[in-house]
């Protein structure tokens, strides 16, 4: 196989799996992202470490766990300890620029040395630090309310995303202009997420009378983590007019993504970088958009922490699958892999490349791992992935199980099922191989106790 020479890493924000139209959904129109996995390979069971921005990025950035590096909600953001893959990658001579949304704690040595247009989190999400309880977030259920057309003429992203597209292409221009190889150029999106107004362009391809509706709306479990969920989000009872408008509005947020990716794709063909390009596609979390009555991800259902992952490039099968599950920290090493540098080996994931290129290395009995410390639980969730079954364990209360070759949809919790008892003690005694939950939730509420006390010592309150 021809190694190619450049990564073209693209993320986005809060895109579910599922809102592609290459996965089959009956109505979101993705056509750069179809084409980009026509003529690659997509894989169907990716999953981000935790469903939650700040802390998906900071594991993303580290290669590693959130339990490992203790970046666990909005309000602690990733400070450039450990040593970030930017800085593994620069120290080895291959060249970094990132573009658009890091999401870091702004003015810190993050070893990205080369952002445009960066954007930071300038001010920390207290919410996630009010566990023991957790509080209902002010304003939430305007923000489902709201959702509709933007105003045409100043939509909220719109001079965002085309500043990333423009400069990513300025980035993508200099390199094609100088002939240099070996750099990954990283560009970060801030869409599809909230808030959930999209111009009418976007909004009006999906008529709210043909939009589906969320699945399991009201919630068939009780589970008190979820409940407490969703009583953070204020999100029960949702009039199915407003259900269509959050739908139709997300799917048009999809389709103006999916525009700004057609553009860099283009530029990447007509410069001629295409040929010696590995590109790949994510995104750091999903999105449940009303399914089990959750909103704003933070929950371990597959509309939440599952995330599209597609490859294209020098020796990657086109138009195929890999079907086992995959880990949003897989492409860390897949680029050093790509790139021919050695990974971290304290790097959690693991290189994709053998599997993309021949198909080696897609092993159909994989785990894979994620977890949750944030806003609106009083209590942690670790989720455990392999084969066709997923484990979800809650310290202090009730674990789940569901069997996603038979049950997709998540409806039929097998945790109660004595016929399942097996089942249940091997994923949980693989999952404790990972981490020790009890300890690492406990680490989590003690740490967001102290950060707690740190923000609020002059302050009155949570912000929404």
């Amino acid at each position: 196989m021809e190694a190619p020479t450049n990564v073209l890493f693209v993320l986005s924000d809060e895109h579910r799996p599922d809102a592609l139209g290459c996965a089959g959904h009956r109505l979101v129109e993705t056509p750069a992202l179809d084409r980009l996995a026509e003529t690659g390979t997509r894989c169907t069971a990716a999953y981000c470490s935790s469903p939650l921005c700040a802390p998906s990025r900071a594991s993303l950035a580290t290669g590693r766990y959130v339990h490992e590096i203790g970046f666990w909600d909005n309000a602690t953001p990733y400070d450039g300890e450990p040593a970030s893959w930017g800085r593994h990658f620069s120290e080895r001579g291959i060249d970094v620029t990132t573009v658009g949304k890091l999401d870091f704690e702004p003015s810190v040595d993050d070893g990205f040395d080369d952002q445009r247009v960066p954007f930071h989190r300038e001010t920390p999400d207290v919410n996630g630090l009010y566990r023991e309880p957790p509080i209902q977030r002010e304003d939430a259920r305007e923000r489902i309310h709201d959702a509709g057309p933007a105003d045409s003429d100043d939509a909220w992203y719109r001079a965002r995303e085309e500043a990333v597209t423009a400069t990513a292409i300025d980035a993508l221009e200099s390199k094609a202009d100088s002939d240099e190889e070996g750099w990954v150029i990283n560009v970060n999106y801030i869409l599809p997420h909230f808030p959930l107004r999209a111009e009418p362009s976007y909004y009006d391809q999906y008529p709210v009378d043909e939009v589906d509706l969320p699945i399991d709306n009201p919630a068939g479990d009780n589970h008190p983590i979820l409940e407490e969920l969703r009583d953070h989000f204020d999100g029960r009872n949702v009039d199915e007019s407003v259900l269509r408008r959050t739908r139709a509005a997300y799917y048009g947020l999809c389709s103006a993504f999916d525009d700004s990716v057609d553009r860099l794709l283009g530029a990447l063909e007509e410069l001629g970088l295409a040929e010696e390009t590995l590109v790949l596609y994510a995104s750091d979390h999903g999105e449940p958009l009303g399914d089990h009555e959750i909103w704003w991800k933070c929950c371990m259902y597959e509309p939440s922490v599952g995330v599209p992952l597609i490859a294209r490039g020098p020796g990657v099968e086109a138009g195929a699958t890999i079907d086992s599950p995959t880990s949003l920290l897989d492409v860390v090493p897949t680029m050093a892999d790509a790139m021919g540098i050695k990974s971290d080996p304290r790097w959690r994931g693991q290189s994709l490349l053998p599997a993309l290129t021949d198909r080696r290395g897609a092993d159909p009995d994989r785990s894979v791992f994620s977890e949750y410390h944030a806003h609106g639980t009083s209590r942690g969730m670790f989720m455990l992935r392999r084969g066709r079954f997923k484990y979800v364990f809650y310290p202090d209360h009730p674990d789940q199980l569901f069997d996603l070759e038979n049950d997709p949809d998540e409806r039929d919790d097998l945790s109660g099922d004595p016929e399942y008892n097996h089942t249940l003690s091997e994923l949980e005694s693989e999952l404790r191989t990972i981490v020790d939950p009890e300890a690492a939730d406990e680490q989590a509420r003690r740490d967001q106790q102290r950060r707690l006390a740190e923000l609020t010592s002059d302050s009155d309150g949570p912000e929404g």
